[in-house]
C-alpha cells in the first residue's frame, strides 16, 4: 500500500434500521438538508455521502456533486455500483484530488458551539470616599494604621496625599490616617473610568484590595505566582468542592494529597487548586479574568520545593476540557452559584464588601473548532501516577 496524497470530504450519515425513500431491491435515494448542501457547495475538493444502515451493515455512497433536484438536494444510489468497499476504490480514486496543488479549501466546521469566556464581570459600588491624608502614601499609612489597630482595612490606596476607599474612612480605624473634614462621598464613575493611566492604575490596585478582604478566611494567597488557592482542610489536609459543572453537579479534589510511593505514611506533595486573578476594563465595565492554576506544598502549607517544576508538568498536560472546568468551579464558588447564603462570598451584604462578581454569559461562534484530544490526566493517573481528573 502506498500514499498517494488524495483527498475526498467524507459525510456519514447512519440510521440504526428502516428504509430510504423510494428504496428498492437495487435502487434508493437519500435527500440531503438544505444546509449540507450550502456547505459542501464551499469545498474545493470532492464530497461523498456515505450512508450506512446498521440493521443490516449496508454502506452505500455518492457524490454530493451528482445530486438532482429539487435544489441539488436528491442522491440517486445504485445498490448494484455504489456499494461502499473494494469494489468503489477505482470510483473514489478518479474523484479525488491532489493535496499538494494549489487550490485545495477546506471550509471551517459548521454549526457554532458556546465560547466561554475566562472572566467574571464586577458589580461596582454606586460611590467611593476620598480624603486628604498628612501621610503621602501606603506604607507610612499602614504603619501609622498598625499602632492604633492589629487589623486594620485594607480596602483602601493612598497616593500623593489622597485616601480613596469602598467605604467611609471615618468608621474604621482609617480615621488615623485622615482629616476626617476632608471626607468626600463621590461617584464611582470619577474613578473607574479615568483618562489617565496612572488613575486607572490606583482603581485596579482598589480593586485588588478588595478582592483580597472579600476572600480572606476561603482561599490562601500565593505570592510568588500571585495566586489565590484552597487551603487546607482545619481537620486534616484533603479538600473536595461540589459544584454545578455546565451539564451536571459534580466535584474536584481541589486540595488533594499523594503520598510517597515507598512510604504510604508519608506525604510526597499537596496539590492545591488555584486561580490568578487580573482586572481588566473593557468598555464602560470592569471584568475579573480567572487563570486557573496549582499551587503544590509539601503538607498543605509549607512550599515545595519542586513546585516549579510539577507546575510546568501539570501544564503541559492540562487540555481545554480540563481548564474550562476548573473555571466553572471557580466561576461557581466567586459568584455563589447555587449557594447558600452563608456560604455565598460577593452574594449576601454581610459577607459580599463592596463589589460583586457575576458571571459572563457564552459567546455563540458561527463556526465550530475542532476538538483535538483535549481529554488529559492529572499529573497521579494510572499511567503517571495520578487518576483521571474528572470535569
Amino acid at each position: 500500500m502506498t500514499a498517494t496524497g488524495k483527498t475526498i470530504a467524507v459525510q456519514v450519515k447512519t440510521t440504526v434500521s428502516g428504509t430510504y425513500i423510494r428504496e428498492t431491491d437495487t435502487s434508493l435515494e437519500y435527500l440531503c438538508e438544505p444546509e449540507d448542501v450550502e456547505y459542501w457547495r464551499n469545498w474545493t475538493i470532492p464530497v461523498i455521502v456515505v450512508m450506512v444502515r446498521l440493521s443490516d451493515q449496508s454502506m452505500y455512497w455518492k457524490s454530493v456533486r451528482e445530486a438532482g433536484p429539487p435544489d441539488g438536494r436528491r442522491l440517486t444510489v445504485d445498490k448494484a455500483l455504489d456499494v461502499l468497499g473494494a469494489t468503489a476504490v477505482d470510483a473514489l480514486a478518479d474523484l479525488a484530488v491532489d493535496t499538494d496543488r494549489f487550490g485545495i479549501w477546506m471550509p471551517p466546521l459548521r454549526g457554532g458551539e458556546p465560547v466561554h469566556l475566562n472572566l467574571l464581570r464586577i458589580e461596582l459600588p454606586t460611590t467611593v470616599f476620598t480624603a486628604a491624608s498628612p501621610l503621602r502614601d501606603g506604607r507610612d499609612a499602614r504603619a501609622e494604621l498598625l499602632r492604633h489597630d492589629p487589623s486594620p482595612p485594607d480596602e483602601w490606596v493612598l497616593r500623593n496625599g489622597t485616601l480613596v476607599a469602598f467605604r467611609d474612612p471615618r468608621a474604621s480605624s482609617l480615621m488615623h490616617v485622615i482629616d476626617a473634614d476632608t471626607v468626600e462621598e463621590e461617584p464611582v464613575g470619577t474613578f473607574a473610568f479615568p483618562d489617565e493611566e496612572g488613575e486607572e492604575h490606583r482603581f485596579i490596585e482598589l480593586l485588588g484590595r478588595a478582592l483580597r478582604t472579600q476572600l480572606d478566611g476561603c482561599l490562601s494567597f500565593d505570592r510568588d505566582q500571585g495566586a489565590y488557592y484552597f487551603p487546607p482542610a482545619p481537620m486534616g489536609i484533603a479538600v473536595t468542592y461540589s459544584y454545578q459543572s455546565l451539564k451536571q453537579v459534580t466535584s474536584a479534589d481541589v486540595v488533594k494529597v499523594y503520598k510517597d510511593r515507598k512510604d504510604e505514611g508519608k506525604i510526597h506533595y499537596v496539590r492545591h487548586h488555584g486561580f490568578v486573578p487580573r482586572f481588566w476594563r473593557i468598555g464602560d465595565a470592569w471584568y475579573l479574568s480567572i487563570t486557573s492554576t496549582f499551587v503544590f506544598t509539601r503538607d498543605g502549607i509549607k512550599p515545595d520545593r519542586f513546585a516549579s517544576e510539577r507546575l510546568a508538568k501539570k501544564r503541559q498536560l492540562e487540555k481545554n476540557q480540563a481548564i474550562l472546568g476548573q473555571f466553572v468551579m471557580w466561576r461557581h464558588l466567586l459568584c455563589g452559584l447555587g449557594a447558600k447564603p452563608t456560604d455565598d462570598l460577593f452574594g449576601s451584604e454581610s459577607v459580599s464588601g463592596p463589589i460583586r462578581l457575576l458571571p459572563v454569559e457564552a459567546v455563540q461562534s458561527p463556526r465550530s473548532v475542532p476538538e483535538r484530544q483535549w481529554r488529559t490526566r492529572d499529573p497521579a493517573s494510572k499511567t503517571s501516577g495520578q487518576e483521571e481528573f474528572s470535569l
